[in-house]
This record gives C-alpha cells, sequence and structure tokens, in this order.
C-alpha cells in the first residue's frame, strides 16, 4: 500500500518539475499504472477481509463512497485551481498523497488480528483432535477367544487401516449444491467484470479525450474567472461522479439490486444515450443532467463487481477483486489509446465518442452470451453435488459382546467394521468361535446321556 502511494508522489514529480516534455508526462502515467497496481487491489481486498461475514457489500460500497466522493471534488476544484494557479495545483495533490503515507495504519485492526488468531487456534485443535483420534485405537482381547497371532495382527491392521480411511473421508470437503444468491453469483462475477470493463473504459475515454471535443463545440461555464471550457468539464465531472457516489451509498443501504439483469441492461442503455448526445449537442445544462445519471450507472458498475468479486470466495477475496480491477484497468488502457489513435487519424474529436458507443453496445452482445452460457454450465456442475438434506454414508460398525475373563470383571466391547464380519460360503460351516462352543456342548451333553 504505501509503496503505492510512494509512487504515486513520484509520477507527480515529472511534470511538477519537467515541464513542456510530452516523455514525462508518458514516464508519469507509467508510474502511476504501476502504484496504481500496488494500491487499489490491496486496499479493496483489506476492506473485504476486515468486513464481518454478510456485512462485504456494506463495507465495500462505503470505501467506493470515500473515493468516488473525492473523484468528484476533484474534477470541481481541480478545474477551479487549474485556472487560477496553473501546474502549482499539482503542490496540493502532492500534499495530499503524503498525508495518507503518514496516516495509513501500519497493521490490521485488532479485532481482525484476534479474529485470524482464534481461527488459526480452532484449526490447530482440529488437527490435533484427528491425530489423536488415528493413534487411540485400542483393542483388549478375551481369554475365551484365543485367536490365531497372525489372524490377529492382520485383522489389527485392517481395522485400524478401515478407520483411517473412515476419518479421512469425514475430512474430505463434501461438495453441496449451491443455493440462492451462491448459484447466482457463479454467473454474476462474469456479467459484473463485463459491466465494470464497459463502463469505466469509456468513462475513462472521455475523462481524457472529452475537454478537446468541449473546445470544438466552445461548451462553457463561466464561473470563479476560471477558463470557461475547463470549468464545464469540471462542472461535468463533478455531476458524473456525484451521481455514482449517491448510487454507492444507495447500494450500501440495500442488496437488492444484486442479480437483477434488467438493471444491468438499464445501465447499459443510459450509458449508451449520454454518448449520443455528447456527440450531437453542446447545451452544457442538458449534458450535465445526462452525466448525472450515466454517472449513476457507473456506481452501479463498480459495486456490482466488487461486490460478486468479493462474495466468490472466502478465503481468496484478494484475488477475486483483483481479477476485477484488471479487467476494468484493461478497459481504462486499452479505449483511450485506441481511441486517441483513431480519433488522431480521423482528425475528428468525435471518434472517441463513436467508438464508446460501439464498445457499449458489443459488451451487451457479449454480456447476454455470457449470461446464457455460464447458466448452462454452472446448472449442468450444480447437478452432479450433493443437496443439503443428502449426508455422505461413513463406515458403519457392530459391536461384539465378550464373555467376561477370569481374571477380570469387565471387558471391553471390540468395534469392528461390518465389511470385515466373515460371511460363510454357500455349503461351508460356519467355524466362528461362538459356533464351535456351541457345538462341543452339544457333544458333551450327549455323552452324559449315554
Amino acid at each position: 500500500m504505501r509503496l503505492g502511494i510512494l509512487a504515486f508522489i513520484i509520477a507527480l514529480f515529472f511534470p511538477l518539475f519537467i515541464k513542456n516534455k510530452m516523455w514525462a508526462l508518458y514516464v508519469s502515467m507509467i508510474i502511476y499504472g504501476i502504484g496504481g497496481g500496488f494500491f487499489w487491489a490491496v486496499i479493496v481486498g483489506s476492506v473485504g477481509k476486515e468486513a464481518p461475514k454478510g456485512q462485504e457489500n456494506r463495507r465495500s460500497a462505503i470505501f467506493s463512497v470515500s473515493w468516488s466522493i473525492g473523484k468528484a471534488f476533484g474534477y470541481l476544484f481541480g478545474g477551479l485551481l487549474k485556472g487560477i494557479l496553473g501546474i502549482k495545483s499539482f503542490y496540493i495533490a502532492l500534499a495530499c498523497l503524503i498525508t495518507i503515507e503518514i496516516i495509513y495504519p501500519i497493521r490490521l485492526p485488532k479485532e481482525v488480528r484476534e479474529r485470524l488468531k482464534s481461527e488459526k487456534q480452532e484449526k490447530e485443535k482440529k488437527d490435533n483432535q484427528h491425530s489423536t483420534q488415528l493413534n487411540d485405537i485400542h483393542i483388549e482381547m478375551n481369554d475365551s477367544h484365543i485367536i490365531d497371532n497372525s489372524t490377529t495382527g492382520r485383522n489389527e491392521n485392517e481395522i485400524i487401516n478401515k478407520e483411517e480411511l473412515n476419518f479421512k473421508k469425514k475430512d474430505e470437503k463434501v461438495r453441496y449444491k449451491w443455493e440462492g444468491g451462491e448459484y447466482k453469483n457463479k454467473t454474476y462475477i462474469y456479467i459484473g467484470y463485463i459491466f465494470n470493463f464497459a463502463i469505466k473504459g469509456t468513462n475513462w475515454v472521455i475523462s481524457s479525450q472529452y475537454i478537446k471535443l468541449v473546445k470544438d463545440f466552445d461548451i462553457k461555464i463561466n464561473l470563479f474567472g476560471a477558463n470557461p471550457n475547463e470549468m464545464f468539464v469540471g462542472v461535468f465531472f463533478f455531476c458524473l461522479y456525484l451521481a455514482q457516489t449517491t448510487s454507492l451509498v444507495l447500494m450500501a443501504l440495500t442488496t437488492q439490486w444484486t442479480y437483477r439483469r434488467s438493471v444491468i441492461l438499464l445501465g447499459f442503455i443510459v450509458t449508451v444515450i449520454l454518448y449520443l448526445v455528447m456527440a450531437l449537442s453542446n447545451c452544457n445544462w442538458l449534458l450535465c443532467i445526462l452525466s448525472y445519471i450515466a454517472g449513476l450507472s457507473s456506481g452501479f458498475a463498480n459495486q456490482t463487481s466488487v461486490y460478486y468479486s468479493l462474495r466468490a470466495s472466502t478465503n481468496n477475496k484478494g484475488l477475486f477483486v483483483g481479477l476485477s480491477e484488471i479487467t476494468s484497468g484493461s478497459g481504462m488502457t486499452i479505449l483511450p489509446l485506441v481511441a486517441g489513435l483513431l480519433a488522431k487519424a480521423y482528425n475528428d474529436n468525435h471518434v472517441p465518442l463513436y467508438i464508446n458507443i460501439c464498445v457499449i453496445i458489443m459488451c451487451i452482445i457479449v454480456f447476454d452470451i455470457i449470461y446464457r452460457l455460464m447458466y448452462f454450465i454452472n446448472s449442468r456442475r450444480n447437478a452432479k453435488r450433493l443437496s443439503r438434506e443428502e449426508q455422505p454414508t461413513p463406515l458403519s460398525t457392530v459391536t461384539q459382546p465378550q464373555k467376561p475373563n477370569n481374571t477380570s470383571d469387565e471387558a471391553d466391547d471390540i468395534q469392528i467394521p461390518v465389511e470385515m464380519v466373515p460371511t460363510p460360503l454357500v455349503g461351508e460351516q460356519d467355524t466362528s468361535p461362538s459356533e464351535i462352543s456351541r457345538d462341543d456342548n452339544q457333544s458333551l451333553d450327549s455323552q452324559e446321556k449315554e
């Protein structure tokens, strides 16, 4: 985390001290991207790890609200400070980063440390109990039942092997059927990745390219004596990220929005409408209203992907959150590059908006294909799992009571697996000790009568 903040600080030095050099800006953005890799996935994974069970949505949404509102006011004051201070406005960003570097916690909170410690102790306790059960197998034979030593050794080994197999089967993880949200999450996690890729990637395109179209259309907002075009861009993105913050706050209060395909489709459609109006209109108030509506979709896309990633695994939340950030980051990397190159090739600043529209439409098609395909695959996988009512059948045992010994008042029962009780073949005499003893008694009675 601190390495990521340090990378952000270094990235600011290049445009701040190496002015009017395009290569310095490129190097700055490369370092910024590396810092984001150290910073973002770690932060989101930590939020999910520290959240109590069932509170992942609320905690992750609160975190998203914090950065979203920071982004909203960052664009608003960024446009204002850029017009007043120029390049010196970077010093304010530098001061914010240094403050975060100082106040960020060094270790996990106390309650999280205690929870991890108790989980570790519980696991060690179970391992010790398992080891004790395997070693504590005692068989005591009675003098009235004398069995050949070789047979006894073989039977004891078979009993131990059966017991070990039984314990191993108990320890194996039983694969139960996915139910409810757990089952839907297997499909919606991929839909969340696609949605986040499309919305974040296209938002990043207009963040980097829209200023050129604003100057072409001469869209203005006169405020505080700042540059009218730059002030409009600041207000436009302030509305977008303020709406994103509003969306995240609402999503933190409820989970009714989860696993609803129609809401995701609505988010795609609203975003496409915004890009169409941006390409055709120069009405500043209309664009700000539409940017607010599209911002609601942006917040929904972000929280959708994060929520489904945090629900994908209990022990690997950081991994799935990292995959979510990889998909959104790839959209934020590839789409602005392609849009910028094509805009320059055709010498038309409308091209980035046309690319955004095409990307959204393609993602809607892929979204529908993935939705149907993953539901088919997961239904087949789920059919092979056990239902919650079913239980794996353990090895059953029978108890043979032993006759009391002359030298002891009590005798232990011998636990013998059912599979090991010998069954005589057809036509074969049962020569078990109890049968031999009964035959001997009958022969003695007949001799006495004679």
